[in-house]
């Protein structure tokens, strides 16, 4: 029984003792904590580089479309009939006035 309660005395202790400030020590865990958490996260952007490169992640999957005009056929040949005829307009505009007959001489 003395034992055990020796063993549980000495627990109480170093959990005393650790409630008391040591910020040199304090400060080398906070730096072995981020060091881990930096090695961590270089290792998982290499392995997220490797994935990525060899086309198993992050992938961009063509979708199949279909084969739908979306031009409107009528109007598309409406809109060139008009640009045709502005073009024979201005065709005709430049090479020379017509000559119109007078109607009175009939």
């Amino acid at each position: 029984m003395k034992i055990s309660l020796d063993n549980v005395l000495n627990k109480v202790k170093k959990f005393i003792s650790f409630k008391k400030i040591n910020p040199h020590k304090h400060w080398r865990n906070l730096l072995y904590i981020f060091f881990v958490i930096i090695i961590i996260l270089v290792l998982f952007s290499f392995y997220i580089l490797y994935k990525i490169k060899n086309q198993e992640i992050f992938q961009i999957k063509p979708k199949p479309t279909d084969s739908t005009l979306l031009i409107n056929e009528k109007l598309l040949e409406k809109v060139t009939e008009s640009f045709n005829q502005k073009l024979i307009k201005e065709k005709e505009a430049r090479d020379g006035v017509k000559i119109y007959k007078d109607p009175s001489i009939n």
